[in-house]
């Protein structure tokens, strides 16, 4: 897999670089947003890692870029994920917020990565998420971590994810901007379920 790895801080990129290649990853560095615009066009990675604070170009312009040519990103946040970020249009695939361990962002790579290369589609009722494509109902991005909540809500599993309480706002507010009739709701002595605005 190639990985772009965009951070201004060099010695994270001097270390990741390394973690990565040890786990068979090319990698290339970068250390500005310029940077990543041209390393995008010339090397065509399969995933890039964009810190939130990348100078020259804003990392929400970056994403924008990077959506149009389908290019998943896992965005290192320094501060909390929270619902607005999920629902806004320039959306990354995956959110990991400092400070992390280095086995929780290849964590974050291996689950973004093989959920686009799964293709499947996931639907309840009049609602599909095309994980190849990270879209809902072919409107509005979404993450990885909101797809496996979906996911595990359709199969009726346990949802590890600590932040799922975020993504579970923020598929809420994807429904209804949608004008769906599906929410997820919390249910006595079974947790979080998939419900219709009638019951």
């Amino acid at each position: 897999m190639k990985i772009l790895l965009a951070d201004p801080d060099r010695d994270f990129l001097a270390s990741f670089k390394k973690l990565l290649e040890l786990s068979g990853h090319e990698t290339i560095c970068v250390f500005d947003g310029t940077q990543v615009i041209y390393r995008m066009i010339e090397t065509k990675p399969d995933i890039v890692i964009l810190d939130s604070d990348i100078p020259r170009i804003s990392y929400k312009v970056l994403l924008s870029q990077l959506n149009e040519k389908n290019i998943p990103v896992v965005c290192i946040l320094h501060s909390k994920i929270n619902p607005d970020i999920l629902i806004s249009d320039n959306l990354a695939a995956s959110y990991i917020t400092l400070p992390f361990f280095p086995t929780e962002l290849s964590e974050h790579i291996e689950q973004t990565i093989r959920t686009k290369n799964s293709g499947e589609k996931l639907t309840y009722e009049d609602v599909e998420i095309d994980e190849a494509s990270f879209m809902l109902c072919g409107k509005l991005r979404v993450t990885a971590e909101e797809i496996n909540v979906f996911k595990a809500l359709i199969k009726k599993e346990e949802m590890i994810s600590k932040q799922s309480g975020a993504y579970i706002t923020s598929l809420n507010n994807k429904f209804s901007k949608l004008n769906k009739k599906i929410r997820i709701r919390y249910v006595m002595q079974e947790g979080f379920r998939l419900v219709t605005d009638n019951e």
